[in-house]
């Protein structure tokens, strides 16, 4: 499990006190080894959120805004959070924060591994609430639909996983052609790179500025 599921796993902690004070011990342990100390101390309730600067209105703008957009459930309890546990609130805002900024920098940096991602994000998050409501009603419905999201979790992932796969086999071909290239030592390729450095070579002697050399003792004592 990598960092930004960490981030998720506390924010799930922490709006999951929302819908009951203990639900979390029926949610899903993560590694412990990816787990933050901030996480793990949060989990234990002795993390000091005093120590946390609040988001500024633009972030938490940002972040609500995702929310409301990609998991409108998810936005509805962390405005309940907000007005019942401000601090709490804040945490959790913190920490779903970094989830999208690194979504959106993924986005910026590749639009189709960043819908993938997203597709997994959102599941996550639906599956997190909806076992914080399990956990209290035990709700056979609700088992249906976790069992569900869960089914589609997996598929998205592996679509994420083959498009992943198609991207790598493809630069991976492109090396293999550079590496076919290179491994013909013929007389032709040399010859191919010796025109290539002369053509250089001759366009930017004539865009230089023609100079004249000064003359030397010699010159001048003749």
């Amino acid at each position: 499990m990598t960092s930004k599921y960490s981030c998720l796993f506390v924010v799930g902690l922490t709006i999951l006190s929302v819908v009951d004070r203990d639900a979390s011990a029926f949610m899903p342990e993560p590694p412990v080894e990816t787990v933050s100390s901030d996480a793990s101390e949060y989990r234990n309730g002795s993390a000091d959120t005093k120590k946390r600067p609040e988001l500024s209105e633009s972030d938490l703008k940002l972040t609500l805004e995702f929310a409301a957009e990609h998991h409108p459930e998810l936005a509805r309890l962390l405005t309940h959070l907000r007005q019942s546990r401000p601090q709490e609130f804040q945490r959790a805002a913190r920490e779903l924060h970094l989830q999208v900024l690194t979504l959106h920098k993924l986005r910026d940096r590749n639009p189709v591994r960043y819908a993938h991602q997203l597709e997994v994000w959102k599941y996550d998050s639906q599956i997190r609430v909806l076992v914080a409501k399990w956990s209290r009603t035990r709700d056979e419905s609700l088992e249906l639909k976790i069992r569900g999201l869960l089914q589609q979790r997996r598929e998205a992932k592996l679509a994420q996983l083959q498009a992943e796969h198609a991207r790598l086999t493809e630069q991976l071909q492109k090396v293999q052609d550079q590496i076919s290239s290179h491994a013909e030592a013929s007389d032709a390729a040399i010859e191919r790179d010796w025109e290539q450095l002369t053509k250089k070579t001759n366009a930017r002697r004539k865009t230089q500025p023609q100079t004249t050399s000064e003359p030397t003792q010699s010159e001048v004592s003749q």
